[in-house]
């Protein structure tokens, strides 16, 4: 059969992921998956692109897309580069749904990220009906909403499996592109449970301390936001920035903003605000192709005065 659509996909990862009980790779589930979607092998060469575009596989774009989203919802994890693993919460996930998996379900046992105008509604919003009551910008509006969200998840899967060390200088790069001043990792000398300092002017009079926590699934609590802050302390420093892959418990941010009502501010940057701001500041990104979106030009048209 051709290759289904995306939605398709998220419901046969996950069993295939289940009945194989080990660690799969990404070409193990390629096969696993076509097997139980009875894809043919010409369909698997379908491709998206070509021309002045370099081409995608069709079949492979969606089975990673899917392995994404289960590892942002906790239903698989990816034990090292490339390789996934089907989860306790995956296992209790497939023997109470026992229905086709949904993105929306997905984006929200994510818990982290902003859903996109599509994920309001209906799975099936692209079919031909749907896309004649939407203006063409609006569309592209909400694909584009897609693109960044899948790519976040891409983030924070290839974050997750960074050494500590390189997820330090990660952080200290995006907050000197961000223009907040010239940074250094010292995370790796355990001073202090600090992993990087901003200096704000060139004498380092003004700093911001950093701390960077590479989690994989548990949020982080008030006890790790206290002892940033005593870490603070230690260093007569009065600005922090406490970055994750994860995110923060409600205590945790309550514990923050009690802080910050003093002498002192700690901001809380979780996974999927992180994410964000690598995007917008091409950390860990390139643009793969433009396209250029043109109108008529009205003054060319005009009469002569």
């Amino acid at each position: 059969m051709p290759v289904p659509t995306q939605k398709d996909f998220y419901r046969p990862v996950l069993e295939a992921a289940a009945e194989a009980g080990t660690p799969l790779s990404r070409k193990e589930f390629d096969g696993a998956v076509a097997q139980r979607m009875n894809v043919s092998e010409s369909d698997l060469q379908e491709v998206w692109g070509g021309g002045d575009y370099r081409p995608t596989n069709k079949f492979e774009y969606c089975v990673r897309a899917a392995l994404r989203a289960h590892d942002a919802a906790g239903l698989l994890h990816q034990v090292s580069r490339g390789r996934y693993q089907i989860t306790a919460a995956g296992r209790d996930f497939l023997a109470k749904n026992g229905e086709a998996i949904s993105r929306r379900q997905l984006v929200q046992l994510a818990g982290q990220l902003q859903p996109g105008p599509d994920d309001q509604s209906s799975e099936d919003d692209y079919t031909a009906d749907a896309i004649e009551e939407v203006a063409p910008l609006e569309l592209i509006s909400q694909s584009m909403q897609r693109l960044h969200n899948d790519l976040a998840l891409d983030l924070l899967a290839s974050i997750k499996a960074m050494e500590p060390y390189r997820f330090e200088r990660l952080v200290v790069e995006l907050l000197v592109k961000m223009d907040y001043g010239q940074g250094e990792t010292v995370g790796r000398t355990g001073d202090g449970g600090i992993d990087g300092i901003i200096n704000q002017d060139a004498l380092g009079l003004e700093q911001v301390y950093i701390q960077a926590k590479r989690y994989t699934d548990s949020p982080v609590g008030s006890r790790e936001i206290r002892d940033f802050s005593g870490s603070l302390d230690l260093h007569s420093a009065s600005k922090g920035v406490f970055i994750t892959t994860s995110t923060f418990s409600q205590t945790a941010r309550e514990t923050a903003q009690s802080i910050s009502a003093g002498p002192k501010i700690v901001r809380l940057v979780d996974g999927a605000e992180l994410a964000r701001l690598m995007i917008g500041h091409g950390v860990g990104v390139v643009t793969e192709r433009t396209y250029a979106i043109k109108k008529v030009d009205e003054n060319y048209f005009a009469d002569d005065a």
